[in-house]
């Protein structure tokens, strides 16, 4: 009987650890498979991205910008052209994505394609490589070059779009880093104090100093305030924020009418016309011109870890900060993108264009590029009459004013060239566009950092006006 119960106890024993193993069984093979082929550290997940050929990437042109190729046995992203760095960011096995290849990750791996049972036979039962599709951006390789070329060794952002389609033609970063050795870089970049990996064009919360003139001219207009009403030493410095605040020109002392103190960029006729607006009036166009919410082109930022990022703009107007923040040197910032759709509105009789950068995708193993459905609306930010009277006071800037050096023969240019402050240091902006003919033409924001001259923003900006001129001409 003895023996008996031990053998008993025994099977029940084994029984049980059986029972244990079936269940763990059962559940690493039906519940728990994905956990395990989900974690980071799963080397079959890194075989399997590492397998996938990616799409290429164009430039609106057709001219190839990203591919990839076979290396040493495996596969190799491969980025053609330094210029378009900034725009395009990077793909890694190591770091992930950034930029053009973050926003369009899922059509470059290919995930986006339809699943069928050739697809599950050929991926899934075969194990055949994946691959992605073909990406053509609204990038104009020619543009982006010479833009990147003029912006080279200095710090900040510059921004082109065609009006009224809202298409970025060129997004330049600076500084930038060479994803083609990312891998071998990275410990280096993450520790530059220029920040390669920061997009200045999209995330640079920039104080907006003089740009701000626009709106707050656009308000008088709207409200009927005069704006050739001669005011008396207009041309005087004036202290604010710890900061003194001049004209963008330099002018000797003298009186300026409203008007004349925008073309040159003068900040005391400003500080009284806020006055005269009040909070309430301020407050309603800068919600009328969006400025307390940046737009953004989706999924291009991902920032890298251990990376700073910028806070987004937050600021409520009162009778203590009114001065500062209708000057632009208070809470609330901008980015280049921000300023190159103001630019776009204001050519573009009052609206701005939606930004966007997908023209076309190409599935692997046809000729036929797809073209991208998109919904553009288009924002108002002021009326007809006043984004005319705009123009007009931009060409005069350009012809007489603070931004003259944005002047080119024979090309009708108009925009804005002023300065903001940041801790010690300036920031030099340029927000301007040129026309093309048949209601088309193209805007552009430029912000040079550590830089207290306006010139030299609107040299850039005209130059990058005239070159996208030239590209999109007939």
């Amino acid at each position: 009987m003895q023996f008996a119960r031990e053998i008993n106890r025994l099977l029940l024993g084994v029984l049980a650890v059986l029972l244990i193993v079936a269940g763990s069984a059962t559940y690493w093979a039906i519940v728990g498979a994905d956990t395990i082929l989900d974690r980071k550290d799963n080397p079959r997940q890194v075989e399997a991205e590492a397998s996938i050929r990616r799409g290429s990437i164009f430039d609106r042109n057709g001219q190839l910008l990203v591919e990839t190729t076979d290396a040493d046995g495996g596969l190799m992203r491969r980025y053609l052209h330094p210029e378009t760095y900034s725009a395009l960011g990077y793909f890694s096995l190591r770091y992930g994505v950034n930029g053009a290849e973050a926003a369009y990750n899922t059509t470059l791996r290919g995930d986006d394609r339809p699943s069928d049972f050739n697809t599950y036979f050929s991926m899934d039962i075969l194990h055949r490589p994946h691959q992605g599709s073909d990406v053509r951006l609204t990038f104009d390789l020619a543009i982006q070059q010479q833009v990147a070329h003029i912006m080279a060794g200095r710090q900040g952002a510059a921004i082109v779009l065609a009006v009224p389609s809202g298409e970025v033609l060129a997004m330049v970063s600076a500084p930038t880093f060479d994803p083609n050795t990312l891998d071998t870089e990275w410990e280096r970049l993450i520790a530059e104090p220029g920040n390669p990996f920061f997009n200045r064009a999209l995330q640079g919360n920039y104080q907006p100093g003089g740009t701000l003139q626009t709106p707050l001219i656009a308000a008088a207009m709207l409200t009927g305030i005069p704006l050739d009403t001669p005011i008396d030493d207009a041309t005087r410095p004036l202290s604010i924020a710890n900061v003194n605040l001049r004209c963008a020109a330099f002018l000797s002392p003298r009186a300026l009418t409203l008007r004349e103190a925008y073309l040159f960029g003068c900040p005391y006729p400003f500080a009284q016309l806020a006055d005269e607006l009040g909070i309430e009036g301020v407050q309603a166009i800068f919600d009328t011109f969006h400025l307390d919410s940046p737009p953004t082109l989706a999924g291009f930022v991902v920032q890298p870890a251990d990376t700073p990022t910028a806070s987004p703009s937050t600021f409520s107007l009162n009778s203590d900060n009114l001065a500062q923040n209708a000057l632009g040197q208070g809470e609330l910032t901008i980015t280049p993108l921000e300023m190159a759709m103001i630019g776009a509105a204001i050519v573009n009789d009052g609206n701005a264009p939606e930004p966007y950068t997908l023209q076309e995708t190409r599935p692997p193993g046809s000729e036929a590029w797809i073209p991208a459905t998109h919904l553009h609306p288009s924002i108002p930010l002021t009326t007809a009459n006043t984004a005319r009277q705009l123009q007009d006071m931009m060409r005069l800037a350009v012809a007489n004013g603070a931004a003259q050096n944005a002047g080119r023969a024979n090309i009708d240019i108009g925009g804005h060239a002023t300065l903001a402050y940041s801790g010690e240091g300036a920031q030099a902006w340029f927000v301007g566009f040129a026309t093309l003919g048949g209601r088309q033409g193209v805007a552009v924001a430029i912000v040079i950092e550590n830089s207290d001259d306006p010139g030299l923003a609107a040299d850039i900006g005209g130059s990058a006006l005239a070159i996208a001129r030239d590209a999109l001409s007939p």
